[in-house]
């Protein structure tokens, strides 16, 4: 049925140049591996697009993609509750959210990738492979939970 903000129908932005994003990231409590590897994440994308930013929500972050305002938001190591709602919104305004090594998000996830569609593929150019050195580390990227019966491949 479309997501809506104030009675308006949203749709992300049509940018399809990562030197044209504004992009958003978070970073998590524990300074380790993956904490460290998005770090050099966010200093690659800050010196090729127009800038990343760390605002500290992950829903609203994503949603910030689903209403235009910025174009990409990747994060490791979120929790369902960080992210359920969010991940239908942008899914509904029209934009794409896969895990960071580019496979199929199932909210018991531990690693997003939102995009506004047109940039996600050269997102996960860099992000991808990155995200594949941290689990030949031994870097645990399996679900946080799996409810008993839960259907996560559609």
């Amino acid at each position: 049925g479309g997501a809506f903000c104030n009675g308006q129908k949203i749709h992300p932005s049509k940018t399809d140049k990562v030197e044209q994003s504004l992009l958003v990231t978070g970073f998590g409590c524990e300074h380790n591996d993956a904490w460290n590897t998005n770090f050099e994440l966010f200093k690659e994308f800050t010196s090729i697009s127009r800038g990343v930013r760390r605002l500290g929500g992950a829903a609203v972050d994503m949603c910030h993609v689903a209403l235009g305002v910025t174009e990409g938001y990747w994060e490791y190591h979120l929790k369902p509750w960080d992210m359920a709602a969010a991940v239908l919104i942008i899914e509904e305004a029209g934009g794409v959210v896969t895990r960071m090594d580019g496979g199929k998000l199932c909210v018991f996830d531990k690693s997003v990738l939102v995009s506004n569609g047109a940039i996600h593929a050269k997102l996960l150019e860099r992000i991808a492979p990155a995200t594949e050195k941290l689990k030949s580390k031994g870097i645990d990227f399996s679900l946080w939970y799996k409810p008993e019966n839960y259907v996560t491949d559609l």
